[in-house]
């Protein structure tokens, strides 16, 4: 396959597939991060916008919720089936004490 046949009229193709390759993994990249980036600017400005949303209706079942999803990660409870509720960063810390 070293000699390379040539026709009256017609250009040998001379594809580099390593710079080819290049530039596709170079390209998906830089698709990679701009939709990164794209998500995370749409979550501020989602975040923005329903914080916004709920300062003006004053709509109080999302802040009801949202209180009372922070009061169940913060507090000490016990259960109706007498396991105990613990604040998640102190659940954090028995379980990195306890994988040591």
């Amino acid at each position: 396959m070293g000699d390379v046949q040539t026709h009256p009229g017609v250009e040998p193709e001379d594809i580099n597939t390593g710079t080819l390759f290049r530039v596709i993994g170079a390209s998906s990249i830089v698709v990679a991060v701009l939709v990164i980036i794209g998500f995370n600017i749409s979550m501020q400005k989602f975040k923005e916008v329903q914080l916004e949303v709920t300062e003006l209706t004053g709509y109080p079942a999302l802040h009801e919720t949202q209180m009372m999803g922070a009061s169940k990660l913060a507090g000490y409870t016990r259960q109706s089936d007498g396991t105990y509720r613990i604040p998640i960063e102190r659940a954090m810390e028995l379980e990195a004490r306890d994988a040591q």
